[in-house]
């Protein structure tokens, strides 16, 4: 008896186990990456990196994500977000930011170089 109660313990946790796995790689293949740059004109009219400015972005039913700042070369990454419709907020002042609708479809989003005022 003791055997039989090990082996249906062992299967429950094998099945579990597979369950666990097929959940993770199910959230993970739902969820995408909204990557894209940001770019100002310097006084001659030259793009260049708009650098350390604040994205985020903003759904109705979601919330506001966290925070996630251009690079040196003015990129952005936002991970593990939710397929669906949101706004990419651009921080340029503190109170109000500049809003882009976006679709978030595939595993990796690219938005369109943003020339920021």
């Amino acid at each position: 008896m003791k055997s039989v109660f090990l082996s249906a313990r062992g299967t429950t946790g094998k099945l579990f186990l597979v369950l666990f796995i097929f959940f993770f790689a199910t959230v993970c293949a739902q969820s995408a990456t909204v990557r894209g740059r940001l770019d100002r004109r310097d006084r001659n009219g030259q793009r260049y990196a708009a650098i350390y400015v604040p994205v985020t972005l903003y759904n109705q039913q979601k919330g506001r994500s966290r925070f996630a700042y251009s690079d040196v070369q003015g990129m952005y990454y936002l991970y593990n977000v939710p397929p669906d419709d949101y706004y990419l907020e651009v921080w340029t002042s503190k109170d109000h930011p500049v809003r882009y609708p976006i679709r978030v479809t595939d595993p990796t989003t690219d938005i369109p170089a943003i020339l920021l005022p």
